[in-house]
Formats: structure tokens, sequence, C-alpha cells
């Protein structure tokens, strides 16, 4: 096909532009660091906990840890300690609780 710079954009219908705006305006947000943390912030959050019979001692450890993880993508502090497991030590248990009792989050809350 042969550039015509005089049927440059036939065809393309008001539609197509809205449709190119909207992508236009995604890219900005999505580029921008400032502006993606406050549409991200903006998703609607996970906030649920296990509830309880919802693990035995078994799969405590899984369960509770799926939990934390998820929550961990809202944090300013990086790498997050992870949850453990029967055999972690004490004093990486001690520091994931301190870890989380003093727990900063990025999310906007506007």
């Amino acid at each position: 096909m042969r550039y015509h710079p005089d049927k440059l954009g036939a065809g393309i219908t008001e539609n197509d532009k809205k449709i190119w705006l909207k992508v236009q305006e995604a890219y900005e947000t999505l580029s921008d660091p400032i502006k993606r943390r406050k549409y991200d912030s903006s998703l609607p959050f996970d906030e649920r906990i296990p509830e309880k019979g919802s693990w035995t001692s078994e799969t405590f450890f899984e369960v509770f840890g799926k939990s934390f993880n998820h929550n961990s993508m809202w944090s300013k502090k990086k790498p997050c300690p992870s949850f453990g497991d029967a055999t972690t030590p004490l004093n990486e248990v001690k520091a994931f609780y301190k870890f989380w009792d003093n727990f900063e989050s990025w999310r906007e809350f506007s």
C-alpha cells in the first residue's frame, strides 16, 4: 500500500477517536509514577482475612501467608518479611511482627 497524504486518517470514525483518546489517557496515567500510584490506590481493595475455621493446623501458614503476601503490595518498605512456617526462627518471627505492627502503606485513601 502506498502512502497518500490526502487519505491519511480516511475512514477514522468518531468512535475511533474516542478510543484513541482513552488509550492515550491510560498511557499517560500508567507511565507517570504519581498518577499510577493514585490510580492503583483507587482500585478495589480485598481486605478479607481468613475466617475462623477456614484453616487447619496443617494449612495455617499457607492460608495466612497468602493474606500477608497479598497486602504487602501496599507497603512503603520493601522487601516485606515472609510469614514463615512452624520452623521459622524466633528472631524472624519477631521481625515479622515488628514490621506489621509498624506497617506503612503507600496507598492513598483520599
